[in-house]
Order: C-alpha cells, then structure tokens, then sequence
C-alpha cells in the first residue's frame, strides 16, 4: 500500500507541475521558435544544410546560422561558429564546396569553404568569394561547378563597381535626402528602388583566391580583389533581373552543361502596370572567360501573362517554367511550360491539370514535380513531357 500511496503521490505531482506550466501561447513563446529555411540535400544524399533564424527580443534582433543535420535523422548542430549572419547554403556540384550570403562584410557577399561529406564538417576557413560594393546574394552553382552565378543590385548606367562605389558614397554624403522619380517602380512596400536595379553576375569559381585581409571591425573581414575575381554583369541594362518577388523557387538557372543562363525579367514600358514577366536565355562563357560583354539576351517566352522561374531538365534538352496566359491577372492558374531547347517547341505540361502548379524539379528520367493547393493542402503532382517511347515532345 506504501508504494501504491507513494506512486500516486508522484503522479499527483508531476501532473500539478504539468497544469501549472501550462499558459496560453504568447508572442514572446513564437519568438522563441526557431525559424528553419533553405534545406539543401548534399549531392550524395547523406546530409541536410540549412539556415537557422535566432530572435533576440531584448536587442531587437533577427540572426541566421547554418545548420547541418543527417539526411537519415539524427541531431543537428551548427555547421560553422561564426558571429555572423549566414544563409542561403549550396553545395556544389560534387559536393565538396559549399558557399553562402554572409553578413561578416558590409554590404553582403558570397563566402565558400571545403566541406566533408564524411564528418559533415566544414574543412578550413571560409573565404570571400565576391567583393562587390553593391553586395551580393542568390548565388547559383554552375552544373559544371566552373562559375557562380549571384544577384547585385546596380545603377543601370554604371559600367563598372567603380563607378556604382562612387555613386552609393555621392548619395551617402548628400545633405539633400529627398528622393526623386519619375517613373513607377520606385518603392515596393515600405522600401524604395533607390535608382538601381538588380542584375545577375557571374564570377569563376575556381579562380577564387583566399585573399582575406582584416577590417577595422571587429569579426569583419574583406577581399583583396583581382581580375580573376571581377564578376561580369550578365544582364546590363535598365531592367530587373530578377524582378520583384516574394520569395520561393529562384527565377534563374544555368543549363547543365554551363553554357547559358536562363532568367525571368520584366522589360514592358511601365512594369508597375504589367505582370508580363518574360523567360530570356543568354551565353555566360564568353563573359565568365574572356572578361568580354555578354551577347544580347533571347527572349524564348511568349505568353503575355506572366511566365517565372526557369529550370533546365537534368539532360539539358528542355526548359521548364511556370506560365500564366493572361496579362494584367495576378491570380490566373499558373501552368508548366516544357520547351525542348534543340527545336524551340513549346507544350503546355499540366493544361488538363485544374490547379496552378507552384514549386517544381525535374528528375534524372525526365519527370516533372510540383506543388500544388488544394482544399487546404499542398500535394505533389507529377508531369510527363515525353510522347512513350519517343523521348521527344
């Protein structure tokens, strides 16, 4: 009876403890959670890499770190010990790279470092990849591992950092802080255009020296920069590339073999009236190796909706996207557009299909993935391309 009264007790009190820890859920409790994004698989499959997103109430402070965690389960931990705001992790192709946007420079730029796949460790320092005044971030891999591919955003009429450097110091010592446009965009929510415009920039990987030299502040550090670091602007020119979205799959890739890259850009007369976002496709090897200008850019799209996010099938002969049909409709069906490169034709991947397609990939057979909404859930449905056993469209 003792130890009956004994475990009753016990039971009694830990289900008091439990009544008095619970309250209703708070902000304070929400800021508390940490906020998981960009999980990205390594090559070989046997890890995750992933930013983490820290809240700091009391300081008024949002910061992200990487993680890393098993791909088969298992406890994550934090992949480098670093003071600095991290994201935005990609492996590269084989797997034995990995860069990310940093904020252990002011503006952001683009570091890398070794990775083992067999610890899941980074091996090294990390190192500055680019040192561009504007700052950068969205960085791509090319497929061959040869070239990266980030987003800056620059004064059109600027022909080099130079010249973007001296305008940003002109305006930052200005008495006169009014701002003046003559045209729509010019601010998007609470943040203004500031007259720049954001532009791809391709810069060799393998080229990257580990130049780093120490700043005046601390855990700030920069990039001695040479010739062979120099990125090339992709998409000169008084438009966005990307334009203005909210997040989700990138609106650029390169194709397999890292010749071309394609992007969304929208170059109507007044894109604050417009949602025609266009697919154009462009040559990086000429600028990445020969430092020389880009050849002018093919626009391969020919909706007059908005069409975004291109991706290239693992064999490079098609190129996917998400389409809409009609012009001036934010809320028309997005469907998946699947042109084969060779030949230029064009179908429409999921024209029966009565829900818009969202996120999507293809896999090494040819298929297309994507999301979808519906009643509240978010499935996965699957597109052919291919005609059975003709391997064309």
């Amino acid at each position: 009876m003792f130890w009956k009264a004994f475990a009753f007790s016990i039971v009694v009190a830990v289900s008091a403890l439990a009544q008095d820890a619970k309250h209703p859920f708070t902000f304070e409790d929400m800021m508390k959670l940490k906020r998981v994004g960009a999980p990205q698989p390594s090559p070989d499959g046997k890890w995750v890499v992933f930013d983490c997103e820290d809240v700091d109430l009391e300081a008024n402070t949002k910061i992200s770190h990487l993680w890393i965690v098993p791909a088969s389960g298992g406890e994550s931990k934090r992949l480098s010990e670093t003071p600095n705001h991290e994201e935005r992790p990609r492996f590269s192709p084989d797997g034995k790279r990995l860069i990310w946007t940093s904020k252990a420079t002011d503006p952001t730029q683009i570091w890398m470092c070794d990775f083992n796949s067999g610890s899941g460790v980074l091996i090294g320092k990390p190192h500055q990849v680019t040192s561009i005044s504007t700052g950068a971030d969205g960085a791509i891999w090319s497929p061959d591992g040869k070239n990266i591919v980030f987003v800056s955003s620059v004064y059109p009429d600027c022909k080099d950092d130079g010249c973007n450097k001296q305008r940003d110091e002109e305006l930052k010592q200005s008495k006169v802080k009014a701002k003046i446009f003559t045209r729509l965009f010019y601010r998007h929510w609470n943040a203004f255009t500031e007259f720049k415009r954001s532009h791809l920039f391709v810069v060799p990987a393998g080229s990257v020296v580990a130049a780093v030299v120490s700043t005046a502040e601390p855990n700030k550090q920069a990039l001695e920069t040479s010739a062979s670091t120099t990125p090339r602007d992709l998409t000169p020119g008084d438009h966005d590339v990307p334009p203005f979205h909210l997040g989700g799959q990138d609106m650029y890739a390169i194709s397999p073999d890292g010749q071309e890259l394609a992007y969304t850009s929208n170059i109507d007369e007044v894109e604050a009236t417009s949602t025609n976002n266009e697919i154009f496709t462009v040559p990086i090897v000429a600028a990445a190796v020969s430092g020389g200008s880009p050849p002018p850019p093919k626009k391969i799209s020919t909706s007059p909706g908005a069409d975004s996010t291109p991706l290239y099938s693992p064999d490079g002969k098609y190129l996917a996207w998400k389409s809409q049909a009609r012009d001036g409709f934010e809320a028309d069906k997005w469907n998946l557009i699947v042109r084969e490169r060779e030949t230029g034709r064009m179908i429409t991947a999921t024209e029966k299909f009565d829900y818009s397609a969202g996120n999507f990939l293809w896999d090494k057979a040819g298929l297309l993935f994507f999301t979808f909404e519906r009643h509240g859930e978010e499935p996965i449905g699957m597109a052919s391309v291919f005609v059975a056993g003709s391997g064309v469209l």
